[in-house]
């Protein structure tokens, strides 16, 4: 009788500790949960937001005789996987009321896949360098913008693709709003020194 009592309690004290295994597991999986929804959920909103080209410095002077060359920082905002940030595409032109442009600008601008030897655009560090050579002063007046295929990042599961393909909809080419800005290039006496960074 003290053997089948011994054997009962084991039986009791096995169940129990099973109950508060699954009872944790349940906890854990419903914190699991919660986390996922909230990532996702920002996820989401981040995709949703509009791409933004922003320029903190809208009016640059440069001497054409100066040894370093200007950069006026034009900042992509907006972009969520780091595909996206390789893919973004940037266009520069010569704004419609400038009234000089730069000798031998090309007449649909420029842009990361198509540039001169003297106007070039490239990237650097998730940001594109436009650096143009030049010849005679002025007050160039540039516009840009930029471009991108919305793309989830790679390093989530099938899974969670998938939900955020339900959540997020069908991805368009993302385009941010047309900023402008203007270089003022003068001769200011010495050696001409003729090239200009724009960085953005």
């Amino acid at each position: 009788m003290k053997k089948n009592m011994v054997y009962f309690v084991m039986y009791l004290v096995l169940i129990v500790e099973l109950l508060i295994v699954i009872t944790e597991r349940d906890e854990l999986e419903e914190k699991e949960s919660l986390i996922r929804d909230k990532m996702l959920n920002t996820l989401v909103e981040s995709y949703k937001q509009p791409l933004i080209l922003s320029i903190p410095q809208r009016t640059s002077d440069y001497n054409l005789s100066s040894k370093e060359p200007i950069r006026v920082v034009l900042t992509p905002a907006g972009l969520v996987s780091d595909t996206e940030k390789k893919n973004l595409k940037g266009y520069i032109s010569i704004e419609e009321k400038s009234r000089k442009v730069p000798r031998n600008w090309p007449k649909t601008g420029i842009t990361l896949n198509d540039s001169t030897e003297q106007f070039k655009v490239f990237r650097e560090n998730g940001n594109a360098v436009f650096i143009a050579d030049f010849n005679r002063s002025g007050n160039y007046k540039f516009s840009a913008y930029c471009t991108v295929d919305r793309e989830f990042p790679s390093y989530l599961p099938n899974y969670l693709l998938e939900i955020l393909r339900e959540r997020v909809g069908e991805f368009k080419t993302a385009i941010s709003g047309i900023e402008k800005f203007e270089i003022k290039v003068k001769a200011l006496g010495g050696v001409k020194k003729k090239r200009a960074e724009i960085s953005f």
